[in-house]
């Protein structure tokens, strides 16, 4: 079948094994095969937008949060089989001052958060994600809870509470690596969740999102436009200037590569500059060697 027209503006792609699934920027979810190809209609479970994703061997777990009804969900789908439609806004609505309970349609277990979850990824076989101002949770594919830490905080960086806000949690051989909006950092133990390292990194720009390598490197993703680049957990970071901001970026093979606004990029591993590629339209995501676009298009990547 191939490359499809998504039907719908897409903000990321959660990418897990063989496994991937595209989020729309109104809710829209898509699984898609590694040719691009949708696995089932496009479906709307749960009348939010969806805030994270990671994806496990059997399942996609996923987070929704309607602010203006002050609601949040965490939901498991299943990876086989087709997704159906949730829900509209109206009955969830409604359902707030009665005993029911809206949650996302297709779901294998569902539940009700009492705050904003942020930063969830995959850890071993397991999931990590945090609740504004709560606290940290490692979960088990089941929902079970195996630890709960206290949610991590920088005085330096906390006179502005938004800054203290976690934007990504990435599985490392040092621990669970949480970082915050103001550039923020934790390490956390895989078994119990205690503190083993915490850093304040000054950063020119916004946090935006993290990605790591095998090798242990890292790479952050600047809202403004640019990356830093980070030898080890505990280097100083390298900035590297790019077109415009990036929005998704990957280690592949010798070499970082990105696609972001109206450019792709690529950065060998050990060089000082990076080669860019302009291009019309905004990249979200990247499979393989394509680029998903933010009007629904798949198309080839320029570096």
């Amino acid at each position: 079948m191939g490359r499809v027209h998504l039907g719908f503006p897409p903000m990321r792609v959660d990418r897990g094994g063989s496994s991937l699934v595209v989020v729309g920027t109104s809710g829209e979810l898509v699984r898609v095969a590694s040719d691009c190809s949708p696995m089932h209609p496009t479906v709307r479970p749960f009348p939010a937008s969806v805030t994270g994703g990671a994806i496990l061997d059997e399942f996609w777990v996923g987070t929704w949060v309607e602010r203006e009804l002050r609601q949040a969900r965490m939901a498991a789908l299943p990876l086989e089989g087709d997704w159906e439609e949730g829900a509209g806004r109206e009955l969830l609505r409604s359902s707030i001052n009665s005993a029911g309970d809206v949650m996302p349609s297709s779901s294998v277990w569902s539940k009700f958060l009492d705050a904003e979850p942020l930063a969830l990824s995959r850890v071993g076989d397991d999931l990590v994600f945090a609740t504004l101002g709560r606290g940290v949770y490692r979960i088990g594919a089941d929902a079970e809870e195996f630890w709960r830490a206290p949610y991590p905080e920088w005085p330096r960086l906390s006179k502005v509470a938004s800054r203290d806000a976690l934007v990504s949690s990435n599985e490392s051989k040092e621990g669970v690596v949480m970082w915050s909006e103001a550039g923020g950092m934790v390490i956390l133990d895989h078994e119990e969740g205690t503190s083993l390292l915490s850093r304040e990194l000054v950063l020119p720009d916004r946090l935006n999102d993290v990605r790591s390598s095998d090798e242990g490197e890292w790479l952050l993703i600047l809202s403004g436009g640019g990356i830093a680049l980070l030898e080890s957990l505990e280097s100083e970071p390298r900035f590297v200037r790019t077109p415009g901001p990036v929005l998704d970026a990957v280690h592949d093979d010798s070499r970082w590569r990105w696609t972001g606004w109206r450019h792709d990029g690529e950065l060998l591993d050990g060089a000082q500059l990076p080669r860019c590629a302009a291009r019309e339209e905004v990249g979200v995501a990247l499979v393989g060697n394509t680029v998903l676009t933010n009007d629904g298009d798949w198309d080839d990547i320029r570096v």
